[in-house]
């Protein structure tokens, strides 16, 4: 797939002759990279709007890192901000860690629409469950040192993959790469906090409905905290992208993409003034 390199980040990229909207920015979440959109970038292509997947440091294509293990989402979502910067405001869809980080984006006023599939919450909202607490004990060191940590086959088949048919599942699993505990506790405990009142771009959401990683209850307290339309992705896991029947769903957001009013999606439009008060609001730090 063709690739642009913005200040070192990696996307890959797909450009559209005479677009009918902005870029559509792709944002992975843990253990991931660009490669989860590999097969989305094609479709909003195909709906005319220039189309890129980031991928964060440390994941792949990049060089993996000795210090990832450190790295917080306030890293991560830096990242996210310079591409977001040089694509001029695009439409972001973030998934898992990059719904959250597509939220900061919108309260930054460096979106001009955001889709969160699966998202991880803000402040407020806890992500924890039986399923999760029983398969993720084991990763509590890592995350409370700030270490490097990737779950076991056996976890990722349970939480991530279990909609994925089984006999696709270990090459997925080979692409997955260690990620930061740093990053993974600051979710866990709710470390950022991302108020209505910060984000004045579109919202949609979108949750599984059997996903076992960020159950669907916390896709619709997400909605219903931004007042923002909720998709059920039914019977659908948490690596959506990569299900059997994933371009239904994908068909579902791209709709409410091309739904958007011109003067949002359009790239002529003029950014909106945000307001004095967002950027103190829309995290907290360590």
């Amino acid at each position: 797939m063709p690739a642009r390199t913005i200040d070192s980040l990696h996307l890959d990229m797909i450009d559209v002759d005479n677009p009918i909207g902005a870029p559509v920015l792709c944002l992975h979440g843990m253990f991931g990279g660009s490669w989860v959109f590999e097969n989305l970038l094609p479709l909003i292509a195909q709906r005319g709007y220039p189309a890129a997947a980031l991928s964060f440091r440390n994941h792949p294509p990049n060089a993996p890192l000795a210090s990832v293990g450190a790295t917080s989402v306030t890293d991560y979502a830096a990242e996210a901000s310079a591409a977001a910067r040089a694509l001029d405001r695009p439409i972001v869809i973030g998934h898992s860690m990059g719904g959250l980080i597509a939220m900061l984006l919108a309260g930054r006023n460096l979106a001009r629409a955001v889709v969160l599939v699966s998202p991880a919450p803000p402040r407020g909202i806890t992500v924890l469950s039986p399923q999760l607490v029983r398969r993720m004990w084991r990763y509590l060191p890592a995350m409370l040192l700030s270490r490097a940590f990737l779950p076991t086959d056996a976890d990722l088949d349970a939480l991530v993959l279990n909609c994925v048919p089984e006999h696709r599942r270990a090459a997925l699993r080979a692409r997955f790469v260690p990620d930061s505990g740093r990053a993974a506790r600051q979710m866990a405990i709710g470390m950022f906090t991302v108020p209505a009142r910060a984000i004045r771009a579109p919202v949609f959401v979108v949750g599984a409905e059997r996903d076992e990683f960020i159950p669907f209850r916390v896709a619709q307290r997400v909605a219903r905290n931004l007042d923002a339309p909720l998709y059920l992705a039914p019977r659908h896991g948490h690596f959506l992208f990569a299900e059997e029947n994933w371009q239904e769903t994908a068909t579902v957001i791209l709709d409410w993409i091309d739904a958007l009013p011109r003067v949002i999606r359009d790239p002529g439009a003029e950014p909106r003034v945000r307001p004095a008060w967002a950027e103190a609001d829309t995290h907290v730090s360590e």
